[in-house]
């Protein structure tokens, strides 16, 4: 079934993807062709370039990139099916893995998906600054080696290429507090499990077989948290750029 999926829908979609990027590429390149010269002239070049590029990049990102819509629908389903197989064996086990992974889910949602819109977006405003500071050095050399500017050029791109660090660094920060909390509850869940299996086990009111079945079980299901908690922050994220790819078409 793998080697089906592989070979056959994922190709089909992979090209669909890729085909419709380019159409949209080519629509947004003529949007911004079709503007009138004040309204372009109102941002920076940098932010058209971004819009072109990256938002648009970004926004595919989440049809065919790593760890969004395709796994997202993956992570549902294993971990369903790994809930279903885990209550088969043990309620108790089932309602302990749920104890400690619905905190993952409220402190992932606090701390990174309420943020993640307004820091992408800054994110994408910076870089199209930055993309906006670094064009005259490729343009305009001639007129910044006549003026001696060159250190003030530099040092305007470099505070911009910071800026876009800070912004970038927050993100991944909060992020990181979030994967961090991930495993605290994850080692606070085994070892609760570990704990009371012994017990089970040593009371002769559970096989030692199926206190190992649950662990295997279990890691499954976190496999699958994880894995939509992650697909969760990069739909979040990249739902900026849809916003803004849809901006530049009403304009």
């Amino acid at each position: 079934m793998l080697f089906v999926y592989n070979g056959i829908i994922w190709v089909e979609y992979a090209a669909f993807s890729a085909k419709a990027e380019i159409w949209l590429q080519k629509k947004m390149f003529e949007k911004i062709l079709s503007l009138p010269i004040k309204q372009i002239d109102r941002r920076f070049s940098g932010e058209w370039i971004t819009r072109l590029n990256s938002d648009i990049q970004a926004a595919f990102t989440m049809m065919n990139g790593p760890l969004n819509i395709p796994h997202l629908v993956v992570a549902v389903i294993n971990t369903m099916l790994s809930c279903l197989l885990m209550l088969k064996s043990s309620w108790l086990f089932l309602g302990i893995t749920w104890m400690f992974a619905v905190p993952q889910l409220v402190i992932n949602s606090k701390i990174v998906l309420k943020a993640s819109p307004r820091l992408k977006e800054a994110s994408q405003n910076a870089m199209a600054e930055n993309t906006s500071a670094i064009k005259p050095l490729l343009t305009d050399a001639d007129a910044i080696l006549l003026y001696d500017a060159q250190a003030l050029m530099m040092t305007h791109c470099a505070e911009n290429s910071r800026r876009l660090m800070k912004i970038n660094m927050k993100l991944h920060v909060r992020r990181a507090v979030s994967d961090a909390t991930m495993r605290l509850f994850g080692i606070g869940g085994y070892l609760m499990i570990l704990f009371i299996g012994y017990r089970l086990i040593y009371n002769g009111m559970m096989a030692f077989s199926d206190v190992v079945y649950c662990f295997q079980v279990r890691g499954s299901i976190l496999a699958g948290m994880s894995m939509l908690i992650t697909c969760m922050n990069n739909l979040k994220t990249n739902s900026v750029c849809i916003k803004r790819i849809n901006d530049t078409f009403e304009e």
